[in-house]
């Protein structure tokens, strides 16, 4: 049976703390899966993403009302694939104000989509009370808690909300893999061979543990729809 493609929209209330990294690992994962994920990076102008997946990415100023509608009107005017959307901390307020504005959340879900938040709980308890409230706000849509180990996390097995650890990942190796000719898609199917052992090893345990975690939305997926 197909899967139901999904909305995934990875964002924080706090900046620099492993968002875009994310969202390129769920992107190379989906394609690993032969899903045709579409991008939509709101990094505007930096686009970090569109420069690793060039093909298959729109690039959209949130700040702008052009921004706003092209992202939304990307995602309807294409139904039945999935979408991977990249939120920036400045704008993470103004997308969910306008997400709710357009009752974009109804839209999605009658036009078939799910949709998958994966917000990075940064390590003040501020950041888990900005997760609390959206998981409110954007419910039945799923939240998920993403942990990123290098910077910490004040959230620890914080009520029913899956939560997702991004293993630490030194600086050296971030800054091979920021190579915007570096593919992790590449390296997971055995393609890059250019790093050193070391490297290697440290990568794959980083890989992995993003991807179990990413494993495991679709069966908490089919778990929330039971209960439902």
């Amino acid at each position: 049976m197909a899967e139901t493609p999904k909305i995934y929209i990875v964002c924080s209330d706090r900046h620099r703390n492993g968002k875009t990294l994310l969202a390129r690992v769920l992107v190379d994962y989906l394609l690993l899966k032969n899903r045709d994920p579409f991008v939509i990076d709101a990094n505007f102008p930096e686009g970090a993403l569109r420069a690793a997946f060039p093909g298959r990415t729109a690039l959209v100023d949130l700040a702008q009302v052009q921004g706003q509608m092209k992202l939304f009107d990307t995602i309807m005017g294409s139904l039945g694939r999935d979408y991977v959307i990249d939120i920036p901390a400045p704008q993470f307020e103004n997308f969910f104000e306008i997400f709710r504005q357009v009752d974009f959340k109804e839209e999605a879900m009658k036009a078939g989509f799910q949709i998958v938040v994966l917000f990075l709980v940064d390590n003040d308890l501020a950041s888990l009370n900005a997760a609390d409230d959206l998981q409110i706000a954007i419910a039945p849509a799923t939240l998920v808690h993403v942990r990123n180990m290098f910077i910490g996390s004040v959230e620890v097995g914080h009520g029913n909300a899956l939560t997702i650890d991004m293993p630490i990942l030194d600086r050296e190796v971030m800054n091979l893999i920021e190579d915007r000719r570096f593919s992790l898609r590449n390296f997971l199917l055995g393609e890059e061979l250019s790093l050193p052992a070391h490297f290697t090893r440290k990568l794959q345990i980083f890989l992995l543990g993003v991807i179990t975690g990413l494993r495991d939305i679709e069966p908490a997926l089919t778990m929330a729809k039971l209960r439902a």
